[in-house]
């Protein structure tokens, strides 16, 4: 794929509003409904770097429609989408339930990434190494 990821990104900060600064972090978090989560622009992909549902909003489905919905958008602008699938604290789903998670989502797990779990949609490129 090689696709138009600056105009993907520019419509996920069209349609997402910035969180509220924190200032241990240097992270842009934007909140999609209820789900707050970072998404940057990479060369030739976008990465999902963090993806959290606010813990009022759990179990709701929540991060599956702003997840189905972030893959609409890399599928219109023909760009793939990689997501970094660590588990970064006790309060959301175990590193098995997330990597399940993005499966059932149709991404691709690729657990040969030493620093840990990568999952690509709809796969990973043929040209990362």
């Amino acid at each position: 794929m090689s696709g138009d990821v600056d105009a993907a990104i520019r419509v996920w900060h069209e349609e997402t509003s910035a969180a509220a600064a924190d200032p241990e972090s240097v992270l842009d978090y934007r909140w999609w409904s209820h789900v707050r989560a970072v998404v940057e622009a990479e060369s030739a992909y976008l990465v999902l770097m963090r993806i959290e549902t606010d813990p009022r909003w759990r179990g709701r489905g929540e991060a599956s429609r702003m997840l189905e919905w972030l893959k609409a958008l890399c599928d219109r602008y023909d760009v793939t989408l990689l997501g970094q699938a660590n588990v970064d604290d006790a309060e959301g789903l175990g590193q098995a339930e997330l990597l399940e998670w993005y499966a059932r989502h149709g991404f691709h797990i690729d657990d040969s990434h030493r620093g840990g779990p990568l999952v690509w949609y709809p796969q990973r490129p043929e040209t990362i190494a």
